[in-house]
């Protein structure tokens, strides 16, 4: 057998510490490990069509099993204003779905999956884009866009059985946007603020079959700089 991937693997792994060798000798860099954690609401499609209206609202804002708690992780390289990288995301929330009024096609996985769940656990990985709008020394405002997909399962209400998504969805996307109060002591960086995430799914055994979650909150975290300012 060749020994290609190996080789490969390699020259990637030179090529990264060749770069982080040149930009922090030569160029402006920051290295960024973070830690963030969270909540929110985890509102369904409907409902985030639905929540201009006062009977949209009240059934939000009133429903306790609406909330969602997440955590994360993240690796990212500042360049100047710019910072690109990394991150992983663990998504807590129990799902407030009630079962619909028929369901002679639906089978018992996605009868689990899509209305009878107990609780939902999503871990997402993202490619991460921010921009500094304002970056002074002890301060900066930066928004931010993430792209990526997730996995996860759900627990069946009734039974107590663990539904992979991997058994009956696919074609799962998700997509982020954030904007970061960040407060700077030399390598050390306090942030916080609003975000919002988006994960779609689609049913394996129907084309026509969308799930869309729609998770509107805040969180709070910190990065230190691994490369001296």
């Amino acid at each position: 057998m060749k020994k290609l991937k190996p080789s490969a693997m390699k020259r990637g792994i030179i090529t990264i510490v060749a770069i982080l060798l040149f930009t922090t000798s030569y160029g402006k860099v920051q290295l960024y490990l973070g830690l963030r954690t969270g909540a929110g609401l985890a509102v369904t499609q409907t409902q985030l069509n639905n929540f201009a209206t006062p009977q949209g609202t009240a059934n939000v804002l009133r429903t306790a099993n609406s909330w969602s708690l997440h955590a994360k992780a993240e690796a990212l390289l500042g360049f100047g204003h710019f910072r690109i990288g990394y991150r992983f995301l663990y998504n807590f929330t129990p799902p407030n779905i009630s079962g619909p009024t028929f369901i002679s096609d639906v089978k018992i996985p996605q009868y689990t999956t899509y209305f009878n769940s107990a609780q939902s656990h999503y871990f997402g990985q993202y490619a991460v884009l921010e921009y500094a709008i304002i970056d002074s020394k002890h301060f900066a405002l930066t928004p931010g866009i993430g792209l990526g997909s997730f996995t996860g399962y759900n627990i069946d209400r009734t039974s107590g059985d663990v539904v992979p998504l991997l058994a009956t969805t696919h074609h799962r996307f998700s997509m982020s946007a954030e904007l970061n109060a960040e407060i700077k002591f030399g390598r050390c960086v306090f942030l916080f603020g609003p975000n919002y995430y988006l994960f779609s799914l689609q049913d394996k055994a129907s084309t026509n079959w969308h799930q869309y979650q729609n998770f509107i909150g805040a969180d709070i975290g910190f990065r230190v700089n691994l490369i001296k300012p």
